[in-house]
């Protein structure tokens, strides 16, 4: 039987932290129709795709209950939490009634004539506005050749590989946003963006040019919070992968998304920091146990509508798929809705050569293989005053008879401080070092025993099914 996983005290940086084996589920509170993760006040974090509750796509809170995130709610703490369906029609409406507003003021302002006026040996024609000011034109329509490793040549080289995806089923709709890996109409996005359309569930992929196609589920693999759907096109614009491993923090990257239904939309930040462990929150996955992802974090502006979108170099490749955004609550609309704040300046990517390696294997074998050490393990030195990393390592509490850490020497009550380079501080670090290594992997492993620091080397093994 596997061991039975503890739970122990929330962290403000990742869900409810509790004792987890890489070989066996836990549950794990889901934020619901109109519910805020975080509750007011706390950090929590939503996925990035839009709905009438940003949130997990889950069934909303029975009438008088408490919805998870709110005072006396099933979790106060509010933790990262994957995205969900779009905003309600009525908001749509209004979102949409706004931009043709801006419009009609856009064309109302400096419409003068200007009359046409080139040199002979100009490469370009200059208009001279009404006020006097010059104004180069050109039949490219206004879009000038973008200089190498801007966001502008990112974003030129990417837009037209990304896609609006549309999910409707009998419980929910939703939008969120995809990448075309391959020409022959592969598509990678989250698992939490199609998952409600995975029982009898409809989806329908917008591209850049504004055409439309049906689309299927290929394979999803929920722990990752990745899927790959299929549409019936050839000769699709495929983007190119990156080297994420090689990623550095401080370094330019681009996010491009639908947020808020806001199709082909582009922002820029840079990358905040690396490997930050972080819980999906995704309540419709059953292995809670192993929702962590190895996350890259940036201040690049992503916001519900996002989710499943590429987060990409200054080159246009992809490093990352974005995934989740941390929040700092809500707040009440004069319509009796639940108002959740979006981009903080804090959003977090799968990695790009990650996402790679589970996206090649759903569309070679339909299933994701990942590597597991074979214990169940909680928070040692938890500190729960603190909104910092909270403890000092993963404190076993029980192995895989059998299993990659049981064959190891690894024993009940030894306390894991690192894995490889890596410094392990909970439950979820320990969970996030493991996944980003390969089954076969040999990894040194640091442990306190009795007081004493030892390291011990560790082969991981192919996770089995449902552990």
């Amino acid at each position: 039987m596997p061991p039975e996983a503890s739970y122990g005290q929330p962290s403000p940086w990742a869900a409810q932290q509790a004792s987890t084996s890489q070989g066996q589920g836990e549950q794990r509170p889901g934020y619901g129709s109109g519910a805020t993760p975080g509750g007011p006040g706390g950090p929590g974090q939503q996925s990035a795709w839009w709905s009438s509750s940003w949130g997990s796509p889950v069934t909303p809170p029975a009438p008088g209950g408490q919805a998870p995130g709110s005072p006396n709610g099933p979790d106060g703490y509010g933790r990262f939490t994957p995205a969900t369906p779009t905003p309600a029609p009525m908001r749509r409406r209004r979102l949409i009634a706004a931009a043709v507003a801006l419009a009609l003021v856009s064309a109302g302002i400096g419409g003068g004539v200007g009359a046409l006026v080139a040199g002979d040996d100009s490469p370009a024609a200059v208009v001279s506005t009404d006020s006097g000011l010059q104004q180069a034109t050109g039949s490219s329509g206004g879009v000038s050749e973008a200089a190498d490793n801007t966001v502008s040549a990112a974003a030129q080289t990417i837009l037209p590989s990304v896609v609006t995806i549309a999910e409707e089923s009998s419980q929910e709709a939703g939008t969120g946003s995809g990448t075309i890996i391959r020409r022959d109409g592969y598509i990678l996005t989250n698992n939490h963006v199609v998952s409600g359309a995975s029982n009898g569930g409809t989806l329908t992929v917008t591209m850049q040019d504004g055409r439309t196609f049906d689309a299927t589920i290929k394979a999803t693999d929920p722990s990752a919070d990745l899927a790959v759907i299929k549409i019936n096109a050839t000769n699709l614009p495929a983007a190119t992968f990156g080297q994420s491993d090689a990623l550095q923090v401080g370094e330019l990257v681009v996010a491009v998304g639908s947020p808020l239904g806001l199709n082909g939309t582009v922002t820029s930040g840079i990358v905040s920091a690396l490997h930050r462990p972080v819980r999906t929150g995704d309540s419709t996955v059953q292995d809670q146990t192993n929702t962590v992802l190895d996350a890259i974090q940036t201040d690049a502006p992503i916001n519900p509508g996002n989710s499943g979108g590429p987060l990409v170099n200054s080159k246009g490749q992809i490093i990352g798929v974005n995934t989740a955004i941390a929040t700092v609550g809500g707040s009440s609309s004069p319509f009796g809705e639940s108002q959740q704040s979006g981009n903080i300046g804090v959003g977090f990517a799968i990695p790009g050569s990650y996402a790679q390696k589970v996206a090649a294997q759903l569309i070679d074998t339909g299933t994701a293989r990942h590597p597991y050490l074979g214990v169940s393990a909680n928070t040692a030195g938890e500190n729960t005053r603190s909104t910092a990393a909270s403890g000092t390592g993963a404190r076993i509490q029980s192995l895989v008879d059998g299993g990659p850490a049981d064959k190891a020497g690894l024993r009940s009550g030894d306390v894991i401080t690192k894995v490889g380079d890596r410094t392990i501080t909970d439950i979820d670090s320990l969970i996030a070092a493991v996944r980003s290594h390969d089954i076969g992997n040999q990894v040194q492993v640091t442990y306190l025993r009795d007081g004493q620091t030892n390291t011990v080397t560790v082969t991981l093994l192919e996770q089995p099914p449902n552990s």
